[in-house]
């Protein structure tokens, strides 16, 4: 047991409102439950805060009460309706029935919160086998959830490890930009963390850690590129064509789930005479620690996610850096990122009982009411204002946040403040990004590329600047989903031919028409535009979701299911019309350079409802939507 300066930095390191749950929730002290926080409005979502006085108390009693040596497992997990009074009490308001859908299992009191199980007798026919395509966040869910109802599946995986993007993409400072505390299955408790915001070999060795723990490592066929995957109307199975290193094999599976995304395949460099270039050119996704840039002409091609998390590492190092924007974005600080865990909140997240999951809840506080800053506000637009209260407010900061990092300088400023407004793209979270544009090396070009020559790029005005190596972080074809795997569904339709017409399109982002007993993983319309929750929570959200949808088939002594063409068009036509009462679509929102969007115009990454409503539609399989067909 550590002495009292050692816990007393540790509650310190404590998240006040996480500390403060955690504490009533074991003690039930009527001194902490009397504390009266405030809610705050602001840019994104109302905050809740303390005073000084309060935050002294609760961390006074905190370090008490670590004192005694408290055992969690010797404490009563709380009931729904004790956990609907803490919720509230975390977050200084009352909750209606509509606010408490999802709210209540993201906590994760329970074991397993998200885990599907049989309803009637457990009945798996000899040689029963889902194929599950992609070992990420994804498949490894996939896996979890089929080990624990005891359903045998293998994990297609074409690279030599787990992690998907985690295992691609490994270029400087490549890292999650989202906390730590909410990039994690609700399922493993108390990982240990080495950083707010966790580096791509932490997440990576945190995926493989959980596919060895539940039992998906030993079903995972590495090195296995699914090329093509054919449904069989007679047998109502799924071939498989999967190529190895020196092999081509056909497999038969009775399910399929597509768990290989929509970060999987790169775009390419979209710039004349780039194969004429005679320095190096490499993708983001293609890095290695043979890409040598010390002391090098570098030129950056993107300014997204991974043009802003590598910039400062390159710049460091480089001769120079020219960085290539093609459009502005806003781009937002983030506290503690960066930053390591101390070893003091390591140690209370083990000890302190329940503080691990409400500072998983509080970590996620700023999203769930997130859609509010998503909805154009007719009124505050008919004041003067250009998009909402707290739209413009965000703006704002940002804006001043620009200023502040480059100095003041107006000649960048006027090159980095956004024509539209924020939130309607990806947000983008500042990694020194606008500060390494203030150095000596570095050069930031907006004029449009014209081409490439042997040694350099040229610009639209006829500037060429030279380059020995071109970073290209110019991201994914995000319209291609589950690639590059082929799917032919019945009639020999493939996934492509569907989705033509309008883009892609499936029923809550999981099941397509034609294509029985296939599902997909962060398929499209399936990103969550709030919760409260991260996407791994979703995935195992979702792979409940199918889980149930392949146990109902086997309880019931069905071989097949569907998605009904009239469930689908229904479903994405409510879809379509959400949509359009978000920011996304709105003319001034830059919808033709955003991957939220796809060339139709219609909204493709994200599920437009709130948390609590996309959880509702998802939380299991509603029979009446699927067509089946018995077992002979």
């Amino acid at each position: 047991m550590p002495g009292r300066s050692y816990i007393e930095r540790a509650v310190e390191c404590a998240d006040t409102n996480a500390l403060r749950m955690a504490l009533y929730q074991a003690t039930r002290d009527a001194d902490i439950a009397a504390i009266t926080p405030q809610r705050v409005f602001g840019p994104v979502a109302d905050t809740v805060e303390f005073s000084a006085d309060d935050i002294a108390l609760i961390r006074a009693k905190a370090v008490e009460y670590l004192l005694t040596e408290p055992d969690e497992a010797e404490l009563p997990i709380p009931s729904r309706d004790e956990i609907v009074e803490l919720l509230q009490m975390a977050e200084a308001r009352k909750l209606g029935p509509d606010d408490l859908i999802m709210r209540h299992h993201i906590p994760a009191f329970a074991d397993m919160p998200f885990q599907a199980h049989w309803t009637g007798e457990k009945a798996i026919p000899e040689g029963y086998h889902v194929a599950i395509v992609g070992a990420g966040f994804a498949g490894v869910a996939m896996g979890v959830q089929l080990a624990q109802l005891g359903i045998p599946f293998t994990v297609y995986e074409r690279r030599a490890e787990v992690g998907g993007v985690w295992s691609i993409n490994t270029y400087p400072d490549v890292r999650v930009d989202t906390l730590s505390f909410t990039y994690e299955y609700a399922f493993e408790k108390k990982y240990p963390w080495t950083e707010y915001f966790a580096r791509q070999s932490d997440v990576r060795a945190y995926i493989d850690h959980v596919a060895h723990k539940y039992g998906v490592y030993e079903n995972i066929q590495f090195g296995s590129d699914v090329q093509a995957a054919r449904f069989d109307e007679t047998t109502h199975r799924w071939t498989l064509t999967v190529c190895g290193e020196d092999s081509v094999a056909d497999v038969e599976a009775n399910v399929v789930v597509a768990a290989s995304g929509v970060f999987a395949t790169p775009r390419d460099l979209p710039v004349e005479g780039v194969s004429g270039f005679t320095g190096q050119t490499v993708h983001t996704t293609e890095w290695s620690d043979d890409v040598e840039y010390a002391g090098k002409k570098v030129a950056i091609i993107g300014n997204g996610s991974t043009g802003v998390q590598l910039l400062s590492k390159v710049a460091e190092k480089a001769e120079s850096v020219v960085v290539y924007q093609r459009t502005p974005q806003w781009i937002s600080p983030r506290a503690n990122y960066g930053m390591p865990i101390a070893d003091e909140l390591q140690w209370l997240i083990q000890e302190m009982p329940f503080y691990w999951n409400w500072n998983k809840y509080v970590a996620g506080l700023s999203t769930i009411d997130l859609r509010n800053a998503l909805m154009p506000d007719a009124e505050w637009i008919a004041k003067g204002g250009d998009v909402s209260e707290r739209n413009d407010m965000l703006r704002e900061i940002l804006v001043g946040y620009i200023s502040s990092q480059v100095d003041g300088r107006h000649d960048l400023i006027e090159q980095l403040v956004p024509d539209y407004p924020p939130m309607t793209r990806r947000p983008v979270v500042d990694n020194n990004w606008y500060a390494s544009l203030t150095r000596n090396n570095v050069e930031l070009v907006t004029t449009p590329i014209d081409r490439m020559t042997d040694t350099a790029i040229v610009t639209a005005d006829g500037e060429a600047r030279d380059a020995d190596l071109v970073i290209a972080a110019v991201g994914f074809q995000t319209e291609k989903y589950i690639w590059p795997t082929q799917y032919f569904g019945i009639g020999g339709v493939t996934l492509e031919d569907v989705w033509t017409v309008q883009g892609a399109q499936a029923h809550l982002g999981m099941t397509v028409p034609g294509f029985p007993n296939m599902f997909m993983l962060y398929g499209p319309n399936s990103q969550p535009v709030a919760s409260g929750s991260g996407l791994p929570t979703w995935f195992e959200i979702w792979t409940r979701y199918i889980a149930e949808g392949i146990a109902g088939m086997l309880e019931n002594g069905r071989s097949s299911m569907v998605i009904r063409q009239d469930a689908f068009d229904d479903y994405n036509d409510q879809l379509h019309e959400e949509a359009k009462k978000l920011i996304y679509l709105s003319p001034s929102t830059a919808t033709g350079k955003n991957y939220y969007v796809n060339e139709f115009g219609r909204l493709q990454m994200n599920a437009p409802w709130s948390g609590e409503k996309f959880y509702e539609l998802c939380a299991s399989p509603d029979e009446s939507h699927f067509e089946f067909t018995h077992a002979h």
